[in-house]
């Protein structure tokens, strides 16, 4: 027989009884996660935190604070507390009406939690079918999280599962097979953009194809060392190869001036350029060339101009009458008159 050692006590923390029952149907990953996540209740903690805490996966870390919080044992930071956890409000004399709240649009949508993808798994062949199927195009077994951002391309963006599927492929040929957030991001953009159909993934594929081989020639002419680009790097690239159908070429002379102005990679910086040109007629490199010498010539100009006003400060206009203050005595005419002019003595009159 065991007791507890009452050394034990120095350091303790709690657990709610009714944790007893729910211990018996969670896992003993799960069972860990909890454990973590009330022995540390002083601060905040997120799935890394736990996963380093606990030896799990950072996924299924992820997992387990989700099942939880649907139990109710975790809350979001940044989520309000339930209201009978909320303390009660001093009754108020005249409630006033309560205004109608504006219905809010999320940002991003929250991922499935384990009880919901087993739930759609049980009720729906074509969400077992679509898991399975994936599995076999990446080459791998897909966890919780992974099934959870499947979900959410199936059910939230409404993505066909052979669009979904079709994006899993290509991200194996890329190597990215066990990089689900690529796959995810993918096509939530192919969903915005309307691309929900095979016969418009295809026509997506075969633009990325055309984006990646000019990739290839454009990383060859800049020296640029990433093997592949990321998703704004192919769409900057799109643009100006087929909407603004540049060269390769002057795509090649807007990264020197990048690199030249900034000695960094900055593709916005060289959007700025190539729209500059394009606004003035520039595609070709002679043309770019004749841009920048008359630029040149007009920047001296006008440096020369400055120095030259500078250096001789314009004249007086002629049309301006100079007024100089008169004296207020005039020494000469003053003279003169002393000497022409003799006071009169009047004679005294003999009595």
């Amino acid at each position: 027989m065991y007791i507890i050692n009452p050394s034990s006590y120095g350091s303790v923390f709690v657990l709610p009884k009714s944790f007893t029952s729910d211990l018996i149907l969670a896992s003993g990953g799960y069972i860990k996660a909890l454990v973590f996540a009330y022995a540390n209740a002083g601060a905040p903690f997120d799935a890394a935190a736990v996963a380093a805490g606990t030896g799990l996966s950072e996924a299924d870390a992820a997992d387990a604070l989700r099942y939880w919080a649907d139990k109710g044992y975790l809350a979001d930071e940044k989520a309000p507390l339930p209201v009978s956890a909320q303390p009660a409000a001093a009754p108020e004399k005249e409630a006033a009406p309560a205004k109608p709240e504006k219905e809010t649009i999320p940002l991003k949508p929250s991922k499935p939690s384990y009880e919901t993808i087993c739930l759609r798994l049980s009720e729906d062949a074509a969400v077992r079918e679509l898991f399975s199927e994936a599995q076999m195009k990446l080459g791998r077994t897909i966890g919780t999280a992974d099934q959870a951002s499947l979900l959410l391309l199936y059910d939230y963006y409404g993505l066909p599962a052979e669009v979904i599927l079709t994006i899993c492929e290509y991200a194996r040929i890329h190597n990215k097979e066990r990089n689900m957030g690529y796959i995810y991001t993918v096509g939530a953009d192919w969903s915005k953009r309307g691309i929900d159909s095979l016969e418009a993934a295809d026509d997506e594929l075969r633009r990325l194809e055309n984006v990646n081989e000019n990739w290839t020639e454009f990383a060859r002419i800049t020296g640029v060392r990433s093997a592949n680009p990321t998703q704004a790097q192919q769409k900057y690239l799109a643009a100006w190869l087929g909407d603004w159908h540049f060269t390769m070429e002057m795509i090649s002379l807007a990264y020197d001036e990048m690199m030249k102005n900034t000695g960094k990679v900055s593709f916005p910086y060289m959007n700025k350029v190539l729209s500059t040109w394009k606004s003035a007629g520039v595609d070709t490199p002679e043309k770019a060339a004749e841009r920048e010498r008359k630029f040149r010539e007009d920047t001296l100009a006008a440096a020369a101009a400055k120095a030259a006003a500078k250096n001789n400060p314009k004249p007086a206009s002629k049309n301006k009458t100079v007024y100089e203050t008169p004296a207020s005595y005039d020494i000469e005419r003053a003279e003169r008159k002393m000497n022409t002019t003799m006071p009169k003595l009047k004679k005294k009159e003999k009595r």
